[in-house]
């Protein structure tokens, strides 16, 4: 799940012809969002090559597609920190030479308007509205007018907040718990609104957890993506039970016809405990929809479904390659994406201690979660895996020493579609498109 900038950058792919380098673009057959730092573009370039900004090219199947550089400093000038932002899909490039040009100009997508509460984000063309306040809600997508998802980019954190762990072996008795809106805002700001996307920027700091920052990006395009990079960034030590990514509301209760979709996992620790495969169990609660001889877990978004233990839908699950919550009766559904298929490490407790996914309270939580249940130790499948709750707790922390980052890139898409079974093919389609994609290669 975690990857520098959701790509791959090979050195090999460049082509030079004179003063101009070409930089190879790869992705699928579906639009995604690419957001690339400078200084990362640069680090593609030749040692020796001097660009010149204003001859900057995107080209995509051919044709010259817009593009907007942020200038995230405020230097007015290009320079590492600032972001070049456009939608690639299939064979692309960018091109850029040593030489002045005439800078393109295009006509911004979007307009932005500044109150006491935040920033409304609105396309020019009123087919997409988002507030900001350093995460996002958005309020319409197409001709839809609705609280459709909110918070997104929210984390929640939990740990022990004044463990002396590695002084004297004790982790203390004061343990907390917090949310994106109980940090402490340092900075907040949403960049000029550009042809392609309007970006937000927030390093949010807890006061709770000394020295925990949450460094958060976060990118709306015209078409309905929002990319999210979400970077938790320590500069002293912590013990963390929980470190998460999140969106919630997602289609419900604006819906309530809403389903969950997602492919099967590979590992859900009820289903081992059970002695089951997931498909089983999900089979079990007659979740289970073929689509394209694939099964595919289905069920209702505001149900439970009877979980083996604990009141979430779904905890000590795999993160899987993307998951939705879609209305049949409304057609539009909310997808998140990842840009590389999570590892499942073989060893129980590894696993645990990386990211999984829990859906509850309307959630989606992607990240870190410790607080290993009870019933853990009730099972021959899990019998002494990790320490549980009410035995070593100082065993059962993540242990996070200065200069770390936990760091959880991914996309979500707002999607029209007829059916389910359609909603799982264009996401499938958009999710293989964004795993491809390739810059520099």
């Amino acid at each position: 799940m975690k990857r520098v900038l959701g790509i791959l950058v090979l050195l090999s792919g460049l082509v030079v012809l004179g003063a101009t380098v070409t930089i190879p673009v790869v992705a699928g057959n579906v639009e995604v969002p690419v957001v690339l730092q400078m200084g990362k573009l640069v680090d593609i370039l030749p040692e020796d090559f001097e660009p010149d900004w204003t001859s900057l090219k995107v080209i995509v199947d051919n044709k010259e597609v817009p593009y907007q550089i942020d200038d995230v400093d405020g230097n007015k000038r290009v320079s590492a920190p600032d972001y070049l932002v456009f939608v690639a899909k299939g064979n692309g490039k960018i091109q850029v030479s040593d030489q002045a040009a005439k800078a393109p100009s295009y006509t911004k997508a979007f307009t932005v308007t500044k109150s006491d509460k935040g920033w409304t984000i609105k396309t020019t063309d009123n087919t997409l509205e988002v507030f900001v306040n350093g995460i996002a809600r958005i309020n319409q997508f197409g001709n839809i007018k609705a609280n459709l998802v909110d918070e997104i980019g929210i984390a929640r954190i939990a740990g022990w907040s004044r463990s002396t762990y590695f002084v004297n072996g004790d982790i203390g008795n004061q343990h907390d718990e917090e949310t994106s809106q109980g940090l402490r805002a340092v900075d907040v700001k949403v960049f000029e609104p550009g042809p392609v996307a309007v970006g937000i920027k927030a390093l949010l700091q807890s006061d709770k957890f000394f020295g925990l920052f949450q460094d958060l990006l976060i990118y709306v395009f015209k078409n309905g993506d929002i990319y999210v990079d979400n970077n938790f960034l320590f500069y002293n030590y912590a013990d963390i039970m929980k470190l998460q990514t999140m969106i919630t509301k997602p289609i419900i209760p604006a819906f309530d016809d809403t389903v969950h979709i997602l492919p099967v996992f590979r590992r859900l620790a009820w289903a081992d405990q059970l002695g089951i495969t997931p498909y089983e169990y999900w089979l079990e609660r007659n979740a289970v929809t073929w689509i394209n001889k694939i099964p595919y877990i289905v069920f209702p978004a505001g149900q439970s479904m009877k979980p083996l233990f604990w009141g979430a839908t779904y905890i000590f699950a795999s993160a899987e390659r993307w998951r939705s919550n879609y209305s049949p009766k409304g057609k539009v559904g909310i997808a998140e994406i990842f840009p590389t298929v999570p590892m499942v490490k073989a060893d129980y407790a590894k696993w645990l201690e990386g990211d999984t996914w829990v859906y509850e309270s309307l959630e989606f939580r992607t990240g870190i979660f410790k607080w290993v249940a009870d019933e853990f130790n009730a099972y021959p499948a899990t019998e002494n895996v990790y320490p549980v709750w009410g035995t070593k707790k100082e065993a059962m922390p993540n242990r996070y020493k200065a200069g770390d980052k936990v760091e959880h890139t991914m996309l979500y898409t707002l999607y029209s579609a007829n059916s389910v079974e359609d909603a799982v093919k264009l996401i499938e389609e958009k999710s293989k498109s964004f795993r491809s994609l390739k810059i520099g290669e």
